[in-house]
């Protein structure tokens, strides 16, 4: 053996106990219900049916539970409202929680509250009445959040209850359909990040 080779031998064999206390780091894997990411972006178009448009970010704060903030659009009354609710257009946040039964956030099987407000712009035909009001509303989903490597398919159903009225202009009536239970409905399509 010539001294060159002595010494690389010497030397390998002086770092194998530096290399066994050597800490791995492994990244999260990703799969269909496990997220190695911890951001989500979607948009809910199938919440058209109760007149809505949701555009939702979630943050996962811990591995089971994420945070979400949106906002809403209520353009136009959905087919699952009842059909004596005025013509509204509303515009507003909502905030909520997911708690991942499966899965890690925000991939995999969740429930979770949620509470929202909106500005609520309402329009009767009879007399050209048109009104401002503040609306409220908190409610409760279930579902699935199915990643496709960084692509979202979010599945869920819920209901809610959501006053349309909660702070009317002086001197007016309350009128009849401005509050009761909601359906919330979830087919949501984005990307984790």
């Amino acid at each position: 053996m010539t001294r060159a080779l002595k010494w690389i031998l010497a030397a390998a064999v002086l770092t194998v106990p530096f290399a066994a206390r050597a800490e791995v780091v492994e990244r999260p894997y990703h799969s269909l219900l496990r997220s190695a990411w911890n951001n989500s972006l979607t948009v809910n178009p199938i919440d058209l049916f109760t007149g809505t448009i949701n555009l939702e970010y979630e943050r996962a704060i811990a591995s089971r539970v994420g945070f979400y903030g949106g906002m809403n659009f209520l353009v136009m009354r959905g087919v699952l409202l009842p059909s004596q609710t005025a013509r509204r257009f509303a515009i507003g946040p909502e905030l909520g929680v997911r708690i991942y039964l499966i899965g890690r956030a925000p991939g995999g099987i969740w429930l979770g509250p949620y509470v929202n407000a909106a500005y609520v712009r309402e329009s009767y035909d009879g007399g050209n009445y048109n009104r401002d009001n503040l609306a409220l509303g908190a409610g409760g989903m279930g579902g699935v959040n199915l990643l496709f490597g960084q692509f979202n398919l979010s599945l869920g159903a819920g209901a809610g209850y959501t006053d349309y009225a909660v702070f009317t202009p002086a001197g007016s009536l309350r009128p009849a359909g401005t509050s009761g239970l909601t359906p919330r409905l979830r087919l949501a399509i984005g990307a984790v990040f």
